[in-house]
């Protein structure tokens, strides 16, 4: 066995255990398979992104530890955990404010999955269930639905399609 193997199985392993804990118990495994790659970081050394053949899927975020989801990461994260994953559907008419770089309003809600706090990753939507972005909840799910204003989701990657 290659002296890296058991670095690289231990690199996963400590990014499924941040999947399990952010999104769920067994994620981890599905979100991240036995092919996917650990990058450590140049600067510091540790675990910093995680890839998926050539593409990025996360990012681990410091110093809190968590992933930050790509537009790829969260279309996996949706193929494992379906409709259980933290989502937030947007009017048809609020999509075109995503490509300009704004984030969703609550005007804009349409649905958002229970049980979402402050900082978590969440999938943006629309209607049609198409992946239009990805980012942090800035408010919880009560909060989202019961607000007349204010952005719900900060976006940190949009479609530009």
């Amino acid at each position: 066995m290659d002296t890296s193997e058991p670095l690289r199985k231990l690199l996963l392993k400590a990014v499924r255990d941040i999947a399990d804990y952010q999104f769920g118990r067994d994620v981890g495994e599905k979100l991240f398979p036995e092919s996917c790659r650990v990058q450590l970081s140049k600067r510091t050394g540790k675990p910093r992104y995680v890839y998926l053949g050539g593409d990025l899927l996360a990012t681990i975020r410091y110093p809190d530890n968590l992933l930050a989801l790509t537009l790829k990461g969260a279309e996996r994260l949706r193929e494992v955990l379906g409709e259980k994953a933290g989502r937030v559907i947007i009017r048809e008419e609020a999509v075109e404010k995503l490509r300009k770089g704004m984030s969703p309003a609550a005007s804009d809600l349409i649905f958002c999955s229970e049980g979402i706090r402050p900082g978590d990753e969440v999938v943006v939507e629309a209607e049609n269930g198409r992946i239009l972005a990805v980012g942090r909840a800035v408010v919880s799910a009560q909060t989202m639905r019961e607000a007349g204003s204010g952005v719900i989701v900060k976006v940190r990657k949009a479609c530009k399609t």
